[in-house]
Formats: structure tokens, sequence, C-alpha cells
């Protein structure tokens, strides 16, 4: 523009040529600056905006003037309990178990019998004494030696017969009377182990006895009661023996 309007010749002094020149250059320097700060600034298109995904856990937006509720802390875990390692415990004290009462045993009991061996009962013996008793018991009813010795003899005799015969039962019945004559005749002699030995054969001969009368009484056979007085005989000698050994009915015996 400066250069225009020079050389269209508007001036001609130099003087003020220069005036108007330097005029002209303050107001291009000036007209260049005001259509920058005048032109309205344009805006870039701003870049779309990503739509975030709403979180599920997001938490919702409280009003103003509402406190936020406190959050609970996560539940902890109880810790485990520490186990203990096993210690071997000291093995426990014997205990010292009560000594089995001493009982004084009963007068037939012989105190020095053998005790039971490989399930063999014990023999049934009286003591001396106890055969003692037992003879003055029957010399107190007038039992003779010899008499009693005949029997226990004849006895033995029809045993044997019986048992030639296959008669089991007679031959129990005639044995138990032999060996009842027999353990009174070692009582009055006081040969004391003659007449524990037939007691304790005694004691097995009436056993027998009394088995073979409750089978035939059980099933019903007709001989059932002829074998009952044979048992409960034999049942009652063995019984006063006993009560003799004990010293109980000697007197009444006398």
């Amino acid at each position: 523009m400066v250069e225009a309007g020079l050389n269209a010749g508007e001036t001609r002094n130099p003087a003020l040529m220069n005036r108007r020149l330097k005029i002209i250059r303050i107001q291009a320097s000036v007209e260049a600056l005001l259509p920058a700060a005048e032109e309205p600034s344009i805006e870039e298109p701003a870049e779309p905006v990503a739509e975030v995904p709403a979180q599920a856990d997001a938490e919702p937006a409280l009003e103003p003037g509402v406190d936020a509720a406190p959050v609970a802390a996560p539940a902890q875990e109880p810790e485990a309990a520490p186990v203990d390692e096993p210690v071997d415990a000291p093995a426990p004290a014997p205990v010292a178990l009560p000594e089995p009462a001493e009982t004084e045993l009963p007068p037939v009991a012989q105190a020095d019998a053998p005790a039971r061996v490989g399930g063999v009962a014990a023999p049934h013996a009286l003591p001396d004494e106890g055969w003692d008793r037992v003879a003055a018991a029957l010399r107190a009813q007038g039992t003779e030696v010899e008499a009693r010795e005949a029997d226990a003899a004849r006895h033995g005799r029809l045993q044997g017969d019986a048992e030639d015969a296959r008669e089991t039962w007679r031959a129990r019945v005639e044995e138990r009377f032999a060996l009842q004559a027999q353990l009174e005749v070692c009582a009055l002699r006081g040969d004391y182990a003659g007449a524990n030995a037939a007691w304790d054969r005694l004691f097995d001969v009436v056993t027998a006895i009394r088995s073979r009368e409750g089978a035939a009484r059980r099933r019903g056979l007709p001989e059932a009661a002829a074998m009952r007085p044979v048992f409960e005989a034999a049942n009652e000698d063995s019984k006063q023996v006993r009560q003799w050994a004990r010293g109980k009915g000697a007197d009444a015996a006398a």
C-alpha cells in the first residue's frame, strides 16, 4: 500500500514524502495488527468423546447434604488354630491290684487239696479231722466195720454184673452203694486217703445218677418215677457225710 501511494505521486516534497512514508508504514503495521485481533477465533471441532460403560459396582452419586454410609470391611476368615504336634505321652504307671482276700475253706474242703490242673477239677476231699467226726457219728449209730465192709464187697459184685449186662443205670446205682460203704469203712479205720478216694468217686457217680434221672423226667419216660427216689437217697447220704464232717448232727447221731 505504501509503495502504491508513493508511485501515484501523492506528494513531491521529500521531507513530506518521508514523513508520509513513515506514517504510512506505522498505519500499515497497525492495520496489520488490527485484523488479527478482530478476527473471530475458529474453534476446532471437538473430538468425539468415547462413552465409558457404567460399571456395575460404581458407587451411586450422593445427594448433597447426605453423608455416605460407612462401608463394612470384608469379614476376615478366622485363623486356623495351631495344631499341636503329637507328644509322646509317658506310659501310665502300673496300677497295683488289691490282693484277693483270703477266705477260710469250709470244713468239708481239705486245705492241701490239689488245685485244678489242665481243666480237670481238683478232687473232692475232706480234712482228716472231718473224717474223724464222720467216724465218731458212725460209731454213735452203732455202725460196724465188718458189716459195712461186707456191704461194699456185695455191691461191688452187683456192679460188675450190671456192667457185663450193659445196664449202665443199675451199674451206677450199685457203685453208689459200694462207695458209700467203702468210705464208711475207711473212716472207721482211720484210712483218710482211702476215704477221700471213695468220696471223690462218689461225687461223680451221684452226679451221673442225677443227670440220668433228669433226662428221663424231661423225656417223660415211665421209669423216671422210680429213678427219682434213688437219686434223692444218694443225695441225702452225701449230705449227711458233709454235715458230720462239719461237726453238725454228730450229737444227734450219738
